[in-house]
């Protein structure tokens, strides 16, 4: 009976992810981009969920504004990587510039 379940699982999980490859492929990103601005940037944390909107709102505004710009990047897939995380970065810096002071602090290991 369990190796039914299996057999009818595996099926189900390859037609969801081919479905849904550019939605799965474009959190990848999101998540990638934003940790990698998290930890090249000295702020605070924002926790997974926000992470990954920011690292997909900044690749978004990367892609836009810089990536025509950056052409001392000669590999596509560097050159869109280089221009999502400066922009997640940006829309870090410009976050934590709102938020406020770092009292706001809750990562215990940043300190």
């Amino acid at each position: 009976m369990k190796h039914l379940f299996l057999f009818e699982l595996v099926p189900f999980v390859q037609h969801q992810f081919f479905a849904h490859k550019e939605l799965i492929i474009v959190l990848f990103i999101g998540m990638v981009t934003g940790f990698l601005a998290q930890m090249i940037l000295p702020g605070r944390g924002f926790g997974i969920i926000s992470t990954i909107l920011i690292g997909m709102a900044g690749a978004w505004l990367g892609n836009r504004y810089l990536l025509s710009r950056m052409t001392f990047i000669e590999d596509d897939f560097f050159r869109y990587m280089a221009s999502a995380i400066t922009g997640a970065m940006a829309l870090s810096i410009l976050i934590n510039l709102i938020r406020g002071g770092e009292d706001k602090d809750k990562t215990h290991w940043r300190h």
